[in-house]
């Protein structure tokens, strides 16, 4: 299974290795979502600018996406990334390997994602439809086990890659319908 680099490609070695360590027989499974660190941390909030019909709303669900990732990779609670989403196989690729890592006890250090820019490609089309071109950071990540072994670790990457997002308006709000690692793509030129 593979994941894009930007949402810890780490994070499908880490769940078959978690599903493997497991827990002991006599021992009850944590969840590590509800650890004080994990239960600090806020869900982000949605804003006004994500209803809105053109590029500004596909640019503000996208950055929403990226905090709901990082308050998942943080808590293992999924919810706020998936409810963007709409048919996004990457997208629940990427939740479930998260959720996987906390349903077995584990957690993630780090690996925040970080958009520098979410750049419109063209115009909304017959369907609703919108892609934008992301380049894109991680910060750097440890994957741990129930027992704080790290399983896995990615360093962090000073080049970044890009993503290109696609996004559908319907019943006044935007999902992003794919998301794919494409690091040749290139953001159109603003003038």
């Amino acid at each position: 299974m593979k994941f894009p680099r930007a949402l810890g490609a780490g994070i499908a070695v880490t769940a078959a290795a978690l599903a493997l360590v497991g827990c002991a027989a006599d021992e009850p499974a944590t969840d590590a979502s509800s650890s004080s660190s994990a239960a600090a941390v806020q869900a982000p909030p949605t804003n006004a600018q994500m209803k809105a019909e053109g590029a500004d709303g596909l640019s503000a669900t996208t950055y929403y996406y990226y905090e709901a990732v990082s308050y998942a990779q943080q808590t293992g609670k999924t919810e706020q990334m998936l409810a963007v989403t709409d048919d996004c196989a990457q997208c629940t690729e990427t939740a479930n390997a998260i959720a996987k890592v906390y349903s077995d006890g584990g957690s993630i250090e780090g690996g925040q994602p970080k958009p520098q820019d979410v750049a419109a490609v063209g115009a909304v089309d017959d369907q609703g439809e919108l892609s934008a071109v992301v380049p894109f950071m991680q910060d750097a990540q440890k994957t741990l086990d129930a027992d704080g072994k790290v399983v896995d670790e990615t360093e962090w990457d000073a080049d970044g890659t890009t993503y290109t997002v696609t996004g559908r308006y319907a019943d006044g709000q935007w999902k992003i319908t794919s998301l794919k690692e494409t690091p040749d793509a290139k953001a159109p030129d603003a003038g």
